[in-house]
Formats: structure tokens, C-alpha cells, sequence
């Protein structure tokens, strides 16, 4: 039996990739260039047909023109998700910073998204953080985090692990919850704040509450070895299978292991084995081949129709998940 497979992955780090921010209120998810981008869902007036008059966009266009704050987020809105007019990510950035520059925390919110990602405008990770901060000076919680990301990672402000705990506090404190599981992280690394791993299980399990699946993944690592609360491998498994669940493939492999081990669980190379399989299908890297080692050294201790049983009880849960996923 090799290392690899009696070792669980350790605490992760949310890992995000959105076009615009999520968590607004009164928010719609939108598939943009891969990513999820959201913005408040009001839109204009419509007929009986479903599309607006042109005498009522005119008038929404006149109102932006005269500097009316809402009509121009709507009308951002409305050139980004290509709703009743064509789509032009460029005419929505124009839109949004006239918003913004209103201090419209929304707009200013979406206009920092766009700069961060390149849609629109041209990629801009200062002006992001710029229009970041502007929305979390006036307290919007997802621009809280999106502001602490950019600090923890450097990205467009100098490196800065004390700001970004923070602001991720801050919109934590109003429950956000990516920003609860990276504040969760900070005080497992004592990484901008002393290490306290108490705290670090308390904001990882709030944002778990919320269904946060890194922060499952994590709560689960910390019953695994007893940190910030009494050692509970079940418990353990029972966190790594809601995340593993949700796709997170460091709990897909944490479980694996736990199944080869027995621990938490009843022993089941062939549930392992699943679990492995699908942790590699959706890993790469550094990790796939971690993952890989896992897979392979199962499979020279299983007979080849156990082998094949895992191989089908991962594609099956593969082909299940990416229905979910459409």
C-alpha cells in the first residue's frame, strides 16, 4: 500500500472564477464566457408579447441619458445579458460606469467585474480592484470579498494577507459565505491572523451551512484530525460526501482514501476506487497525478470485475452529475 493512499488532502482554499460577482440581491445566475454572471433582474417594462415597447426603451434610454441611476444599471443590465435588446458587453460597461459612477454599489460591483475578467473593457485588475473597493466602502458584501480575494492574491493591489482578512470579515460578519470559508482558511494558516483553529471551524461550518462545498470539503479535514473539535472521522466522511457531491475533488479523494482505509466507514475498495476515478476525471495537474496514485494503487489489489464495477459506479455518477450541472 502506498503513502498516497492512507493520506487525506488538506485544507483547501476557495478557489472562484466569475465574470460578474454573485450574491446580489434580487440576482439572476447567467453562463457568460464560462463563468457565472449575475445582476440585479430588472429589466424593462414589457407587452403582451414579452418584448418592450420601442417607445418605453426609448424612454428607460432618455432616462439614462438624464442621469437616472436606475435606468442606467437596467440598461446595463439589459446590454449584458442581451435581454430584449442585443447583447453588447461594451454598451453595458458604458452603462454601469455611468451607474457607478453614481455610487451605485451594484454597478460598481459589475463594472469592477468586467475589468477583472475583460469583458467589455479591456482587462484591468487595478481598475477592478478600484470599483471593488467603492462597492465595499458602502457595504456590499460580495464586493467585501471580491476586494479581499484581490489582496490575498495580489491582484491588482500589493499583496496583503492582514487586509484581506479584513474584508473578508466584514462580509462574512453579513453572510457571505465564500467569504466566511476564506476567513475560515486565514485563521487555519494564521495567515493574516493568528491561528486559531476554533474560529476556523466555526466560519467554515457557517459557510458549510450555506452549502459553500470548499468549506465542506474543510470541515470535514478538521473533524478528520480533531482540529478546533474533537476527533470524528464519520462526521468527517459524512462533510467530504456533501462536498464531494457539489464536485469538490479534494473531498472525492479524501473519500477514497476513507473507504480504502475503513476509517469513518466501513472498508470498500470498490467505493474507493469510485471515488477515485471520478476525483481524477475532474482534477489535472499536480493533483490528477496525486489523485491517479490513489486509482492505481487500488486497482492492483482489486480483482478485475471490482475494477470494472468502480469504473461503472463513476461514470454513472459522472453522467448523473452533468445532467445536474445543464
Amino acid at each position: 500500500m502506498t503513502a498516497v493512499c492512507t493520506t487525506s488532502s488538506g485544507v483547501s482554499r476557495q478557489k472562484t472564477s466569475r465574470v460578474l460577482s454573485t450574491g446580489l440581491a434580487l440576482s439572476v445566475a447567467l453562463a457568460v464566457v464560462g463563468a457565472a454572471a449575475v445582476a440585479e433582474a430588472h429589466a424593462a417594462p414589457q407587452d403582451s408579447t414579452g418584448m418592450p415597447p420601442s417607445d418605453e426603451l426609448k424612454q428607460l434610454r432618455q432616462k439614462g441619458e438624464q442621469g437616472d441611476v436606475r435606468a442606467q444599471f437596467d440598461l446595463g443590465f439589459m446590454y449584458f445579458t442581451g435581454d430584449r435588446v442585443g447583447q453588447n458587453f461594451a454598451e453595458a460597461a458604458k452603462w454601469w460606469r455611468r451607474a457607478a459612477e453614481q455610487e451605485s454599489p451594484l454597478a460598481q460591483l459589475n463594472l469592477g467585474a468586467m475589468y477583472q475578467k475583460g469583458v467589455g473593457v479591456s482587462r484591468d485588475y487595478v481598475e477592478a480592484a478600484q470599483w471593488f473597493r467603492k462597492a465595499a466602502e458602502q457595504g456590499d458584501a460580495t464586493a467585501q470579498n471580491d476586494l479581499g480575494d484581490a489582496y490575498q492574491e495580489g491582484v491588482g493591489v500589493a499583496q496583503d494577507s492582514v487586509q484581506a482578512v479584513q474584508w473578508y470579515r466584514k462580509a462574512a460578519e453579513q453572510g457571505e459565505a465564500t467569504a466566511q470559508s476564506s476567513l475560515g482558511k486565514a485563521y487555519h494558516t494564521g495567515d493574516g491572523i493568528s491561528r486559531d483553529y476554533a474560529q476556523a471551524f466555526q466560519w467554515f461550518r457557517k459557510a458549510a451551512d450555506q452549502g459553500d462545498a470548499t468549506a465542506r470539503s474543510n470541515l470535514g479535514f478538521m473533524y478528520q484530525n480533531g482540529e478546533g473539535v474533537g476527533r470524528d472521522p464519520a462526521l468527517a466522511v459524512q462533510w467530504w460526501h456533501r462536498a464531494a457531491e457539489q464536485g469538490n475533488t479534494s473531498s472525492q479523494y479524501n473519500l477514497g482514501v476513507a473507504y480504502n482505509n475503513g476509517e469513518g466507514v466501513a472498508q470498500d475498495f470498490v467505493e474507493a476506487r469510485k471515488w477515485a476515478e471520478i476525483a481524477v476525471a475532474y482534477s489535472a495537474g499536480e493533483s490528477q497525478r496525486k489523485f491517479a496514485a490513489l486509482r492505481d494503487a487500488l486497482g492492483r489489489k482489486m480483482t478485475p470485475d471490482d475494477v470494472a464495477n468502480a469504473q461503472k459506479r463513476a461514470r454513472d455518477w459522472i453522467e448523473a452529475f452533468e445532467r445536474r450541472l445543464k
